[in-house]
């Protein structure tokens, strides 16, 4: 009886088989970078993989803000398709932002962002009231940065200088604040956002310190700056000045969803009506990582200032913007 022959794999084969796995993948390459040139895709893919790593959001449906979540939606896909899978590094920047941290020239940071744009600051002085207070007991406010190196221009999309990022922006407002109004404010610059994953377990820690020791908030702010391909969208002009547009960002997954959500409502509602245009309509997330932290406060408000397209001058306005709008809701109230 004839036996028959075993087939044995050759180097030969293992030649084809590479060969044609680099061709696919070339191609997949090809197609891939076609499909982001064709469709001119931008942005900060850092947060297109967040916001996968976040979950889905379910935004709401009015007219006016369907346009705000549709391009956000389509930003993180496009933004996804933008992952080069041929460079790991690529992915770690993406989970470790600080590999990406911003350059900026020394000499540019011998003055403080407050001292550069005094005007900016000073011009609202003689137009704003006298401070209002509104009982004995002074009004609590903590302010909190989740991704504390997010930044604006002329700085990269994230950055540790805080002439450039949120933490400075934290700063204008709880100034206004503290000058025009009976609040006392508390500002916590932890840096939360080294692991990225990791940023909302980081500063839902942070929060357990203060809610310790301070259980009477009246206002916990969690600020944030977002990352959109289209700046109109983010920027509006009040009173003869460009503005970054505001957001209130709510977690549908926690117990104080209906507080958190009358908050973000009612101070969306008084922004407008100080200031017509300042804000994007509230925007909601069916699944929010650590549903935000809003698990822990039924007085949390995140607010998204601007984009990484605003400049500072504008995310200072801004500031300077919300600072009234948040002392007249105490008012109000």
């Amino acid at each position: 009886m004839q036996l028959m022959k075993k087939n044995k794999i050759t180097f030969g084969d293992f030649k084809v088989v590479g060969i044609v796995s680099i061709i696919a993948i070339i191609i997949l390459w090809i197609i891939l970078k076609t499909y982001i040139v064709y469709f001119n895709i931008s942005g900060n893919s850092n947060y297109a993989y967040i916001s996968i790593l976040k979950q889905n959001y379910i935004p709401s449906f009015d007219d006016n803000y369907f346009e705000n979540s549709k391009d956000t939606f389509f930003r993180d896909v496009k933004n996804i398709l933008g992952i080069n899978i041929l460079n790991p590094i690529s992915i770690i920047e993406k989970e470790i932002n600080i590999m990406k941290s911003t350059y900026v020239d020394e000499s540019k940071l011998s003055s403080n962002m407050y001292n550069e744009l005094d005007d900016v600051i000073n011009d609202s002085k003689n137009n704003t009231s006298v401070s209002r207070s509104y009982s004995d007991r002074k009004i609590r406010i903590l302010i909190y940065h989740t991704h504390t190196t997010e930044a604006f221009k002329p700085a990269n999309n994230d950055s540790f200088y805080e002439q450039y990022n949120i933490v400075g922006i934290g700063d204008v407002l709880k100034k206004e604040l503290e000058k025009n109004y009976n609040v006392e404010v508390i500002h916590d610059k932890t840096i939360h956002n080294t692991t990225y994953i990791e940023s909302y377990k980081r500063s839902g820690e942070t929060l357990d310190k203060y809610l310790s020791e301070i259980e009477d908030f009246d206002l916990i702010l969690d600020l944030h700056r977002d990352s959109l391909d289209n700046k109109k969208l983010v920027t509006t002009n009040i009173d003869g000045k460009d503005v970054a547009k505001i957001m209130l960002v709510v977690a549908k997954n926690n117990p104080n969803y209906l507080e958190n959500e009358e908050l973000a409502i009612d101070l969306t509602s008084l922004a407008n009506d100080l200031y017509p245009g300042f804000t994007r309509s509230v925007f909601y997330y069916e699944r929010g990582s650590n549903a935000f932290n809003q698990t822990k406060s039924s007085k949390l408000a995140l607010i998204e200032i601007g984009a990484q397209l605003n400049n500072v001058e504008e995310a200072i306005n801004s500031a300077k913007l919300l600072a009234t709008v948040i002392g007249e809701y105490f008012v109000q109230d």
